[in-house]
């Protein structure tokens, strides 16, 4: 016998059993609370009786079921399978009752004379009908209603699993949104070298996009990275930022080695490095400051981009001011974050402008783990 038939074999026999020793508990309780003597063959005769009736619905209950799953009583119009399913008990009725007659039979049990049944066939017909059909709808009521609650379960499910797939999918269209931005101003910078005639800096330039994108493959199937593997990829842009700014873009990195392990939406901080070279940086005649700062404070971490550039116009507000870039990152980190993170944009007070990031601290998995390490505060790139 297989596994499953062995199974339901087990709960057909344990439901009928629980429902004959319910019967003659309930019989000696009544017996035994009318001051009455209660006779152990009668129990046991009670007992058999239930347990050989009860067997018979077992028995038959996972049709009653599979009935009620074909013919839901859900459906619409409910007249239908209302109607079907007083019918089925009322033409069962008989085949029930021989089903539970051979099995007396077969537990040995002494059955009334054929006489006895040909002179009282209509009332027992009627006392077979009037037992089958509320226990028959008793059962289904019981399948329909678990039924239901599956289907509800199901539903809910299916939604949130839509619900997440569809987040997924918003989270990595406003990922791929970065990548055209950066390789198009790094077009410009290798198209920049090559009028001017700086092979050297083109072949730079091509090298270091080469280990950008190479890095950029490696958690392209992430939406969170570890902070040391964002800094990796942001060191490349930065390489080639300071090959087309030459002496006019130093780069200053103070990273709080607890903070290499934080988990960090992947590519959060390259639109705000870009935006902050765009803005503040490359109107500049002189010599301008990039300063990158990250830590770690309690649950939360801490992550900086200030530059030394004229700072933001007065009224400037991040609601109505922000571009396509900083609403990128406003976006991103409400879907990841909803109101668990703290994004400002303002001016500082030495100078230039900043942006402050603050995420919950979640280390992130082993897996993704243990990129390059870098020095923590040093001028340009390493």
């Amino acid at each position: 016998m297989g596994r499953k038939p062995a199974r339901a074999l087990l709960i057909v026999a344990v439901f009928a059993l629980l429902a004959g020793v319910s019967i003659a508990e309930n019989y000696v309780a009544r017996q035994e609370y009318g001051g009455q003597p209660v006779p152990a063959t009668a129990t046991a005769v009670l007992f058999w009786a239930s347990f050989r009736y009860y067997l018979a619905w077992a028995i038959v209950t996972p049709g009653i079921l599979w009935l009620g799953r074909r013919v839901p009583l859900t459906t619409r119009p409910w007249l239908r399978p209302v109607a079907f399913h007083f019918l089925v008990p009322l033409a069962g009725s008989v085949p029930f009752f021989v089903l539970a007659i051979a099995l007396s039979v077969l537990a040995g049990h002494r059955l009334p004379p054929a006489d006895y049944f040909a002179a009282h066939w209509s009332q027992i017909l009627v006392m077979v009908v009037a037992t089958v059909l509320p226990i028959y709808w008793l059962i289904l009521g019981a399948g329909t209603a678990i039924q239901v609650y599956r289907d509800r379960e199901a539903h809910r499910l299916q939604a949130a699993e839509l619900g997440r797939s569809l987040e997924t999918a918003r989270l990595d269209a406003l990922r791929m949104n970065l990548h055209p931005h950066f390789l198009f101003n790094t077009l410009n910078a290798i198209a920049s070298l090559a009028r001017a005639g700086d092979t050297r800096g083109v072949e730079l330039v091509i090298e270091h996009l080469g280990t950008l994108l190479r890095l950029s493959m490696e958690t392209s199937g992430r939406q969170m990275v570890t902070l040391d593997e964002e800094l990796a990829l942001l060191d490349e842009q930065l390489a080639i930022e300071e090959i087309r700014f030459h002496d006019r873009l130093r780069v200053t990195r103070r990273i709080d080695p607890s903070a290499r392990g934080a988990a960090v939406p992947s590519l959060i901080l390259q639109p705000l490095v870009e935006n902050a070279i765009a803005h503040g940086l490359s109107q500049r005649l002189e010599a301008g400051l990039l300063e990158i700062s990250a830590r770690r404070e309690g649950p939360n971490l801490h992550v900086a981009i200030r530059d030394d550039g004229p700072g933001l116009p007065p009224g400037w507000r991040l609601a109505t001011g922000a571009k396509r870039g900083l609403r990128n990152v406003m976006e991103r980190l409400q879907a990841l974050y909803g109101s668990s993170f703290q994004f400002d944009v303002g001016n500082s007070a030495t100078g230039g402008a900043v942006v402050a990031l603050s995420l919950p601290f979640n280390a992130a998995p082993p897996a993704v783990a243990g990129s390059p390490d870098h020095d923590t505060s040093h001028d340009g790139h390493r």
